[in-house]
This record gives C-alpha cells, sequence and structure tokens, in this order.
C-alpha cells in the first residue's frame, strides 16, 4: 500500500471518530421532571453552562472541518474543487 493510501485512510478514520464524538456530545440526556424550584435552579446553572458547551461543540466541529479540508487536498490537490 502507498503511503499517501494510508495516511489518508488514517485521517478517514479520525474524521469519523470525530464525527461520532461530536453528535454524541450535542445529544442532551433526558431528565426526570422537576418541580417549579428545582426547573428554575436548574435554568440558572445551565445557562453558564450552555455557552461552555457551545465554545468546546464549535471548536471540535472547527477542527472536524479543517480536518475535511486537508482530507479534500490530499484527494484532489484543491480546497474548494474548481476555485482554489
Amino acid at each position: 500500500m502507498d503511503p499517501l493510501t494510508g495516511f489518508i485512510i488514517v485521517l478517514i478514520v479520525i474524521t469519523f471518530q470525530f464525527t461520532l464524538y461530536a453528535i454524541k456530545r450535542m445529544q442532551e440526556p433526558l431528565e426526570p421532571k422537576l418541580s417549579n424550584e428545582q426547573t428554575l435552579i436548574k435554568m440558572k446553572r445551565s445557562r453558564k453552562s450552555y455557552w461552555k458547551n457551545a465554545e468546546l461543540t464549535n471548536g471540535r466541529l472547527a477542527m472536524i472541518g479543517l480536518l475535511a479540508l486537508v482530507v479534500n487536498y490530499g484527494f484532489f490537490g484543491w480546497i474548494i474543487p474548481g476555485f482554489i
């Protein structure tokens, strides 16, 4: 097997694993019914963690996009076929 082919296969596998991980992180678990007071407390806490999770997910998806650009460049020699 050609070394470039092996490298491309490794990149595809890593991209697939990152994608599955990102999808898993975006799914929120179901939670039991809470009283109104418990719901308000949980909402106040979740506002702080929402932005942290949003930034982490955004960073991970950006890494996946960068990896996709590298794989596309490896396959076709262009970042955006027909343009660059």
